[in-house]
């Protein structure tokens, strides 16, 4: 079965007209904006009754759900799979930004369009190939461009953390466009409910935080976290979508000398659950494993500076509002982060 990553995000907020050369006031759905090329019924063939599909409606590539990336099966187990260095939203971003102008007015219905592609071990797309046409030659190639042209992912790694190649493939569905809404699975029993395995920890040490700069670039940085929760300990992940106020996060002061950036991974990547305990009575991400973080720290100073920060968490089920302040400290070109006042 293939591991599929459906590359969510927050909409585009594109006017479909000024690209395919429509007109109206509103969206009215994908079935009527078929309309706007009336180029052929893409569901009968020509001179026949006989239904054709599958087709793509060219609407469909305003749609974050439409792009979809799968690992190829066959990779051995228990491996941690590739991950793109700016997060899903940062991904999508990117293919619609430099796919989306290419679908001009007049394209017609379109095939589903695949590109195979092996990231190596440096995180990079090799072995670029178009598998699937889309049945628009200029459109293949700008598809198969595109994915040549990937920033950079974090490599897969084996089960000794050692980094691989992972196989890929890159499609667009129609699914994206007006089909249905994936639903998040309903827990049976809420985490608040779960049994402990330890209680004492889970209450008098639910947690150790740990944290290290890596070098990367010139004036680079990736800020890697690890949090190892204990006793059945659990928390709020930063992907969690609704306004959780204890959810997972990480702050650096206001300052002239260093940013962190908004995009970060998490590994393993949390995934949304219903959890109708009253606390929460919704959608959740709840992050109950060992987790590591990773977010891109740039430096814009070149003299001695001290910068602080910290991480903030409600851990559960103890319920409290953990803040871990840290130092960023330069030194003679030197930066360093500890743990400061704990």
């Amino acid at each position: 079965m293939k591991v599929a990553m459906f590359i969510g995000g927050a909409t585009l907020a594109l006017v479909a007209g000024a690209i395919l050369g429509t007109s109206g006031t509103g969206h009215e759905g994908c079935v009527s904006q078929a309309a706007v090329v009336p180029l052929f019924d893409p569901m009968v063939l020509i001179g026949g009754g006989a239904v054709q599909e599958p087709w793509l409606d060219p609407m469909v590539f305003f749609s974050d759900k439409a792009y979809v990336i799968d690992a190829v099966p066959g990779t051995e187990a228990g491996i941690a799979h590739a991950a793109f260095a700016g997060g899903r939203d940062s991904l999508v971003s990117y293919l619609k930004h430099n796919i989306l102008p290419h679908v001009r007015p007049g394209i017609g219905w379109l095939k589903p369009p695949v590109v195979g592609s092996t990231l190596n071990e440096d995180g990079h797309a090799t072995a670029v190939a178009l598998t699937s046409t889309s049945g628009n030659a200029a459109l293949d190639a700008r598809l198969v461009r595109v994915v040549e042209k990937m920033p950079h992912w974090n490599p897969a790694r084996d089960a000794d953390g050692k980094a691989i190649r992972e196989s890929f493939e890159f499609s667009v569905v129609q699914a994206g466009c007006g089909g249905p809404q994936q639903t998040p699975p309903t827990l049976k029993v809420s985490m608040y409910d779960v049994p402990l395995t330890d209680r004492n920890a889970a209450l008098e040490h639910p947690y150790d935080i740990g944290f290290r700069l890596e070098k990367t670039g010139a004036d680079t940085y990736t800020l890697i976290t690890t949090m190892e929760l204990h006793g059945g300990s659990f928390y709020v992940s930063p992907h969690a979508r609704g306004d959780f106020k204890g959810k997972f996060r990480v702050e650096v002061a206001y300052n002239d000398h260093v940013s962190l950036a908004d995009d970060f991974i998490e590994d393993p990547r949390s995934t949304a659950v219903i959890d109708l305990h009253p606390f929460i009575e919704g959608e959740v991400n709840w992050v109950n494993v060992d987790t590591r973080y990773e977010h891109r720290l740039t430096i814009s100073s070149t003299d001695d500076f001290e910068v602080g920060g910290k991480y903030l968490f409600v851990i559960e089920p103890k319920c409290t509002l953990e803040q871990v302040p840290f130092l960023i400290r330069q030194r003679s070109g030197v930066l360093t982060i500890e743990k400061w006042k704990c």
